[in-house]
């Protein structure tokens, strides 16, 4: 139980910064030349979960597979498609390149982080509910 919420404290703290590359995206959406960054991220390495099952022979353990305890970001990155070209007002005759942030697709990121907060949210009070029972309830008489 204690893995669970070592697991989620990390979680959190890259969805944080998701969160917080998608608002740098929004927040340059208007920025002449501005690149939107993208984030790829990765999966740790599996390790094996057995069952120990009681009974009269203890150190019979039963394989129930694989588990991914963590993921990382592997990189942050600049996309480097070419933003719409506008007429500069303040020059007239020439061009700027505007920014390439695409609105949908950062809002479309922006719900999906959303949506991964809530649901480490609702592990986290799981485990959390966990811990509180086996520490407050159980061994009372």
């Amino acid at each position: 139980m204690i893995r669970s919420m070592d697991t989620l404290q990390h979680n959190f703290r890259i969805l944080q910064k998701k969160q917080e590359m998608v608002a740098g995206n929004f927040a340059n959406i208007n920025t002449p030349g501005y690149q939107a960054q993208k984030m790829v991220q990765r999966a740790g390495e599996e390790r094996a979960m057995v069952n120990h099952l009681g009974g009269p022979d203890r150190n019979l353990q039963t394989d129930v597979g694989g588990f991914t305890f963590q993921n990382y970001i592997d990189e942050v990155y600049v996309d480097e498609t070419p933003g719409a070209i506008k007429e500069d007002p303040t020059n007239p005759g020439s061009y700027i390149e505007m920014s390439n942030v695409n609105t949908a697709d950062e809002m479309v990121e922006m719900m999906k982080i959303s949506r991964e907060f809530e649901a480490n949210q609702k592990a986290l009070h799981a485990s959390d509910e966990t811990l509180r029972k086996a520490s407050n309830e159980i061994g009372k008489v």
